[in-house]
């Protein structure tokens, strides 16, 4: 027993849509963890306070890099293409200097 082409069509095509219906939930949902955490740090706050708060996130990923100033931690996801960044400064006291969300809005 096979299926007619026509079922067969429809039945790749109601596949695609669930596919495209999940990445998108994936995509906004990885996101949502770079926006809103990285609204969490503003001045002040210590670098260990950062490091824990993105260590609950589970779809990113995070780099820090040392620099003149102190550190720089970034954070983005492979799941939402990159295309949203939190760029973390952090001073040599320890302390966020700055924090903001670059991406496409």
């Amino acid at each position: 027993m096979s299926l007619s082409p026509k079922i067969a069509r429809t039945l790749v095509a109601v596949l695609l849509v669930i596919s495209l219906i999940i990445s998108v939930f994936f995509w906004s949902e990885a996101r949502s963890e770079v926006v809103f955490l990285c609204g969490n740090f503003s001045a002040g706050v210590t670098e260990q306070s950062v490091l824990k708060q993105l260590g609950t996130a589970n779809w990113l990923e995070v780099t820090q890099q040392h620099t003149d100033y102190g550190s720089r931690i970034v954070s983005d996801s492979a799941v939402s293409l990159r295309m949203y960044r939190c760029n973390i400064d952090i001073g040599t006291d320890g302390k966020v200097i700055t924090a903001s969300v670059s991406g496409w809005f």
